[in-house]
């Protein structure tokens, strides 16, 4: 076990970014800073390309960027950092699965390192579209569903190659707020480049699912696969599925998904044990939270070891605060 002991969350309610947005962006900022210049403010591409960049594939996102500029009093490198376009590299976990059987839900467990999960559960009303999402990159999404149903979840795709594109919770973001099916939500992926490899699985309240498949060498990949790990196509070595144990979790989930006996309860039960749950926090692969989205009762629950539990839906949404312990 780590050092690591607890981790804050909370459920924050604010339909625009104001004042609740810049207390958190301040209070997060500086760790943004220092990943911004990881490899050296040169290697980030200029502000002009980054307006460029989000002209070209998220119009309707500029004034919205232009807004958190304004209201955070951002210099030059600020600016380019909160289009996110370009970012430094980073990798994340994850396992995610669709039960496809009666009711459709979306599981995802959420695995990183404490330090950089950000903790916060939104719910916003940027775009005429209720979203609640699990925040990163300050105004993107790890996870989320709007109010129409669509609901989404990210895994990293196991290749560590770097490109030009959006980091993944911006474009995530954009799905949630202009996307109403999952047909829409790929059209999207297809079409606004991620700089880095991953799996995003998709589910909307017509009880349809996709798995694409981002890579930044790669078209994208549509498939109707139900689940995503941390590799791509069926069979993919990399160092990083390896110490993920990448293969394993896909297997516990193809045997899960598709066995008769099993339950809704004991599939969704299952992501908080081994292997699906992770406990590698010193390195970065630690199980953070548990996400279930019902996008039939527009809901979604999230789950922490220990039996902690949060229920949160669009008719009903409470803010709320929590420290969990880990592990």
């Amino acid at each position: 076990m780590s050092s690591y002991t607890t981790k804050h969350f909370q459920a924050v309610a604010e339909n625009f970014p104001g004042d609740k947005w810049l207390a958190h962006y301040q209070a997060a900022i500086p760790s943004y800073r220092h990943w911004f210049a990881s490899e050296g403010e040169v290697k980030r591409p200029s502000l002009q390309e980054c307006r460029e960049a989000m002209q070209t594939y998220m119009p309707e996102f500029v004034p919205l960027w232009e807004h958190l500029i304004t209201i955070t009093q951002a210099d030059e490198n600020d600016a380019r950092l909160l289009s996110f376009y370009c970012p430094a590299p980073y990798l994340a976990g994850c396992s995610q699965a669709v039960w496809t059987r009666y009711s459709p839900i979306l599981v995802r467990n959420y695995d990183y390192a404490p330090d950089y999960c950000e903790g916060r559960i939104m719910k916003t009303h940027w775009f005429n579209t209720n979203v609640i999402a699990s925040t990163d990159c300050l105004w993107g999404a790890l996870d989320g569903m709007n109010e129409h149903g669509l609901s989404v979840s990210m895994a990293f795709g196991g290749q560590e190659g770097v490109t030009k594109g959006f980091s993944i919770p911006i474009i995530l973001r954009y799905v949630l707020e202009f996307c109403t099916t999952v047909d829409e939500a790929v059209t999207v992926l297809c079409r606004i480049p991620s700089h880095m490899a991953y799996n995003i699985t998709l589910l909307d309240a017509y009880g349809q699912v996709r798995t694409v498949e981002l890579s930044p060498f790669f078209v994208p990949n549509v498939t109707y696969k139900p689940l995503a790990v941390n590799h791509q196509g069926d069979f993919e070595l990399t160092n990083y599925a390896m110490f993920s144990r990448s293969y394993e979790r896909q297997q516990f989930l193809i045997n899960k998904l598709y066995d008769p006996l099993t339950s809704i309860e004991s599939f969704v039960n299952s992501f908080e044990f081994s292997p699906l749950f992770a406990a590698n926090y010193a390195q970065g692969f630690g199980t953070l939270y548990t996400a279930i989205y019902n996008p039939q009762l527009r809901a979604m629950e999230y789950r922490w070891a220990n039996g902690v539990r949060m229920y949160q839906s669009f008719a009903f949404f409470e803010e709320y605060e929590l420290w969990v312990n880990l592990g």
